[in-house]
């Protein structure tokens, strides 16, 4: 099995008591404020920065907090090691994240996308024990009486994106999309909400996937290259209406259908039971019922104690308990993968 993103990145680490006087004296120029929707609530999110480029993307990519609002949990990223800011180098090589703090610190990092991957992390981390966020596309499908609202989650790589293209090319399914990749759940009321983005951080082939002229026909103003990136090309921030069209959403949604999709052998089968079900969302990478890299297939969860893998655990026992759950094997062609899943979720 070939080494995902999430396998390479820097682990998390328990920093103990000293990070905030670590950082106490230290002054940076760019600090920015986001409002990141959950369901009958928002966390705010300060994002604390030496760079630019960084600051300036962050706050294209997420809706604006007020200035004066309380953080619920702050990101430091730095873009130099440790050593520049007259810090040991025991700093370097790790995400410090302090649960009492609600605070995080990357030093030598100048990727937007580790960026992402923390401010996911943090979410996660610091939401009540009602809220859920799912690595995966919440939307609403049928219409009228057979409206369903679903969220499609599975590994990197699984298929997800493949498998809205195919929903969106067939404009008799009346999709409403509400989350691209990533978004909260109640897990008391089953609502699902839009996240605020402002813009979409993107890999350029899942663009192309879902609007394939996107090049030749978007605005130029729609969408920027990920300039922190070593391939400039590899991934944009990109308005949401420019890549899913009329089909993008801001309403709510009630989650009764989770749809897992995984690439297994034709032969494979689905967990029959609701404990084989959680074993196989939690088994980060191990061999068993399902093979994947991502812990309860989110890859920016922060799992640094036992706690945190029984709380995540909890939330995945809430969700599939109150919704129907289908696992869609992504084993044969797109339209076969948009065939199992109509009849999963609409059959």
């Amino acid at each position: 099995m070939s080494v995902s993103y999430y396998d390479a990145l820097l682990p998390v680490r328990e920093p103990g008591a000293g990070l905030r006087g670590v950082l106490a004296g230290l002054r940076f120029p760019y600090r920015t404020l986001a409002s990141i929707c959950v369901p009958a609530g928002r966390i705010v999110l300060a994002f604390v920065s030496d760079n630019a480029r960084l600051s300036g993307m962050f706050a294209a990519n997420w809706a604006p907090a007020e200035a004066d609002a309380e953080p619920d949990a702050t990101l430091y990223a730095l873009t130099r090691p440790a050593c520049c800011y007259g810090l040991d180098a025991q700093w370097d090589g790790a995400r410090w994240w302090s649960q009492a703090q609600k605070m995080m610190v990357v030093f030598g990092s100048g990727s937007y996308r580790l960026a992402k991957v923390c401010i996911r992390g943090i979410c996660s981390a610091v939401s009540g024990d009602d809220i859920l966020f799912v690595h995966g596309c919440a939307l609403r499908v049928g219409a009228g009486g057979d409206r369903r609202g679903v969220v499609i989650t599975g590994s990197s790589g699984a298929g997800k994106t493949t498998l809205v293209a195919g929903l969106l090319r067939h404009p008799e399914y009346s999709v409403a999309v509400l989350n691209d990749d990533w978004g909260a759940i109640s897990l008391s009321r089953g609502d699902s909400v839009s996240t605020g983005e402002r813009m979409l951080h993107m890999k350029t082939g899942s663009v192309l996937a879902l609007r394939p002229s996107f090049f030749t026909s978007a605005r130029a103003s729609s969408y920027s290259r990920d300039l922190s990136e070593r391939d400039r090309a590899a991934r944009i921030l990109v308005s949401p209406e420019s890549v899913y069209g009329t089909a993008w959403s801001t309403s709510a949604t009630m989650v009764e259908h989770v749809a897992v999709v995984v690439r297994e052998p034709a032969d494979w089968l689905p967990p029959s039971r609701e404990g084989e079900a959680i074993r196989a969302l939690e088994s980060e990478g191990e061999v068993g019922l399902v093979h994947h890299h991502e812990a309860f297939f989110n890859g920016s969860l922060i799992l640094t104690t036992e706690a945190d893998k029984l709380r995540e655990e909890q939330h995945y026992r809430q969700l599939l308990g109150r919704t129907t759950v289908s696992w869609i094997n992504n084993c044969g062609t797109a339209e076969a993968l948009l065939d199992n899943f109509i009849s999963a979720v609409m059959g």
